[in-house]
């Protein structure tokens, strides 16, 4: 069952084709993978669906309600959140507080949240998701003090914070130890288990392979194939876009 769905996503610099007519369908419930080779095209389709780039056409469906024009800062409003290639965390403020904002989405302004929601509850939510990672002992210090393996699992909590449906994580995995990265793993199946969706750009093929129900493959800004991660690992077009003829 589709649950999220892109129709003809196309944005153009110039007359380069960074993204072409992309179609591709998501399942409720599902971690699936977007893959492709340097410049395929992956990180500014996450950026058209997201709104952090104005598209050239085409539509995106999530949850039967078509999104195309909900500008970047209610998308989280409508059940979708993200990370970034760039890690974006606010390094002045406390890992409680970057939590705290996003537990408080839902409100017209952060200050205004703190008198509506629950604030020892909002607190315990933090605690427990600041635990599961091992960064509790770290709750009050700024994030800037992080280190980058750390920083991208704060970047995942507050995704987790804003209780999003459609999760869209772009290299999760990227310059994170192994150590760290069987976190992430552990933080991603748990939000598969919790009943999320989850989209994800990573270059580490094992890792993603290892995870995700279905591969979405791109190349040169357009769709190439989807399918089980057993299957695109053998297809003949994914060996070549990778490796050329």
């Amino acid at each position: 069952m589709s649950f999220f769905q892109v129709s003809h996503l196309t944005k153009t610099f110039g007359g380069v084709h960074a993204v072409e007519d992309l179609n591709f369908e998501v399942k409720k419930n599902s971690i699936t993978g977007l893959i492709g080779p340097n410049g395929a095209g992956k990180t500014t389709a996450f950026n058209l669906i997201t709104h952090f780039l104005p598209r050239n056409k085409g539509n995106t469906i999530f949850d039967k309600k078509n999104i195309s024009h909900v500008p970047a800062y209610k998308l989280v409003r409508n059940g979708i959140a993200r990370t970034f290639q760039q890690i974006r965390i606010f390094p002045n403020l406390t890992l409680r507080e970057n939590l705290l904002l996003s537990v408080s989405h839902s409100y017209d302004s952060w200050w205004r949240s703190l008198w509506k929601i629950n604030e020892t509850e909002a607190n315990k939510r933090v605690e427990q998701m600041l635990k599961e990672v091992n960064l509790w002992k770290y709750a009050d210090a700024p994030a800037k003090n992080l280190s980058y393996g750390q920083s991208k699992l704060l970047e995942i909590l507050r995704c987790m914070a804003t209780d999003a449906e459609l999760i869209l994580l772009d290299e999760p995995a990227a310059g994170v130890n192994p150590t760290m990265l069987r976190t992430v793993e552990k933080l991603i199946l748990d939000l598969k288990a919790q009943g999320k969706t989850l989209l994800v750009i990573e270059h580490n093929m094992p890792f993603l392979m290892g995870i995700s129900d279905e591969i979405i493959v791109m190349e040169n800004g357009r769709f190439l194939m989807q399918d089980k991660p057993e299957v695109v690992q053998q297809d003949s077009r994914v060996l070549e876009a990778y490796l050329g003829r």
